[in-house]
């Protein structure tokens, strides 16, 4: 190490995992105007004595590059921050659900929207959707929305539903359903699916609505030494673009983000001079992001429509991220990429599978001739893992989330947490990936688990990869940005059960310590 005692910050008394393969540990960083100055041993701390810069003894703390989040829906998360909890964690029956929603009818003006999110039928001690009457008995005189933890089902109460224009006559949506008891036909208030009636008919957040819930959800992922995100959602267009250009105007994106846009925007974001790539290192565009599925209702369209909006992306010169959750679309998502470079080759166009939630043993080489980049969940384990075990067949369990075999073929796997769909951390993410345990303590195919050091590439070094920015960020390496956390534990030396216990206890950004515990 030369030590340079010009630095403005320094780290020590540290276990530095760099993720840099050159020099794999350190126990001292050094920062200057925002970038890493330099690395080495606990013996240069000497020089830094009596200089200006800010000396930080770690304790033994170990220190990682900041955590980027391959996939998750930041907008999304701060929305859903400012809805009536409804998790699991807040309410475990019904009753209490009705409960949270009645408490904000009360604080909320007769004909204004209450909204609430994040429930789980399968959590709930009746094990069912709550219904229509339901709602209608916490709040009668509010509209009530109540959105499913996986953001693609909610329950509307009467009166939101005849705001929005559902009636027993309303057709069910193509790849969706509109809840209705099987005898009378009357609405029962669950709407599965795409729904452009309760799209519609919703009022949206207003900015300053949106700027509230994003500063608590930016403060929820720095708080888990969340550094980066990337924005996936299949929504985003234009405006979203602007919201989030203006928020870092504003002073108020302490993270950065790399943000998707959906392939219908694809001209719009052309029209205004913008690729993959455009922007800097705190807000930059990222791929195009293909969910047909999701964005037309239809769980499986067909290939030439999934080839076209595939191939207009490619030429136009566009990452590409196809949305897979099924082995179906798994083969639909490899076809296309096998259709755009054979059409207009382009060697690194580092495409990306998003989720891959499914993969057989005879799509893995496949999967690994087409380059592209898996971008998946381990906490879906932890979190859903039970939910598997009940409803995959023995022999297909294995195929779930198969990190271990992505690894063993020598796949580049960037993971997430798709927040607001599991918990932001991490080291959640990092446990599940090492032990393959649920949230019970099953396990769900052991053989597909991963070392610590793996796990935590996989939310470093990779995910910074999957964006083009591996030589901007991902690893402690000098002159790459000065994104850390450090941590209360070292993921590589504790006991497996303990990774998920292990806490951020000080993150750092373009050199400067935004938060810490």
């Amino acid at each position: 190490m030369m030590c340079d005692t010009s630095a403005d910050l320094v780290l020590y008394n540290a276990r530095v995992i760099t993720m840099d393969q050159k020099r794999s540990e350190a126990e001292l960083v050094a920062v200057k105007d925002g970038k890493i100055l330099d690395v080495g041993k606990g013996n240069c701390l000497g020089l830094f004595k009596g200089t200006k810069a800010r000396l930080i003894d770690c304790e033994g703390g170990t220190v990682v590059p900041g955590f980027n989040d391959a996939h998750c829906h930041p907008l999304s998360f701060a929305a859903t921050l400012l809805h009536v909890d409804c998790s699991p964690a807040s309410a475990k029956n019904i009753v209490e659900i009705k409960e949270c929603i009645r408490r904000k009818a009360e604080q909320t003006p007769e004909g204004k929207w209450v909204r609430a999110a994040q429930y789980n039928e399968v959590c709930l001690e009746e094990n069912r959707h709550p219904n229509r009457r339901e709602l209608d008995e916490a709040a009668p005189f509010h509209p009530v929305i109540l959105v499913h933890y996986s953001g693609c089902i909610c329950v509307l109460n009467s009166l939101a539903l005849r705001l929005v224009g559902i009636t027993m006559d309303t057709p069910d949506p193509e790849g969706g359903h509109i809840g209705r008891d099987l005898e009378t036909g009357e609405l029962d208030g669950l709407v599965v699916g795409r729904n452009k009636l309760v799209e519609s008919g919703l009022p949206p957040l207003d900015e300053e609505e949106l700027a509230q819930g994003a500063k608590l959800a930016f403060l929820e992922y720095i708080s888990h030494g969340i550094t980066s995100l990337q924005d996936t959602g299949w929504t985003n267009g234009l405006s979203q673009w602007q919201i989030l250009q203006r928020f870092k105007e504003q002073g108020k994106l302490p993270v950065r983000i790399s943000m998707m846009l959906g392939s219908d925007a694809l001209e719009e974001f052309r029209g205004a001079g913008l690729s993959t790539g455009s922007g800097d290192s705190r807000l930059r565009v990222g791929g195009v992001k293909i969910a047909l599925d999701e964005s037309t209702g239809c769980p499986h369209p067909p290939q030439d429509l999934l080839n076209d909006h595939a191939l207009r992306a490619h030429q136009a010169g566009f990452q590409l991220a196809l949305h897979v959750n099924d082995v179906y679309t798994l083969e639909a998502a490899l076809a296309s990429l096998e259709f755009v470079q054979k059409q207009t080759p382009r060697p690194e166009h580092r495409h990306r599978l998003e989720h891959c939630a499914v993969c057989p043993p005879g799509l893995m080489r496949r999967l690994k001739e087409t380059g592209a980049i898996v971008v998946t969940q381990p906490p879906f384990i932890y979190c859903f893992g039970d939910i598997f075990l009940k409803d995959v067949p023995p022999a297909m369990i294995s195929w779930i989330f198969p990190v271990g075999s992505f690894h063993k073929r020598g796949l580049k796997i960037a993971a997430s947490s798709d927040s607001p769909v599991t918990p932001s951390n991490p080291l959640l993410g990092v446990y599940a990936a090492v032990t393959r345990k649920t949230g019970t303590g099953q396990t769900i195919s052991p053989g597909e688990g991963i070392a610590p050091l793996e796990a935590l590439r996989m939310y470093t070094y990779w995910p910074a990869y999957a964006t083009f920015e591996e030589n901007v960020k991902g690893s402690i390496t000098p002159g790459k940005l000065a994104d850390l956390v450090v941590l209360s534990g070292n993921p590589t030396q504790v006991n497996q059960e303990e990774i998920k216990e292990i806490k951020a206890m000080m993150t750092i950004i373009d050199g400067k310590v935004v938060w810490e515990r």
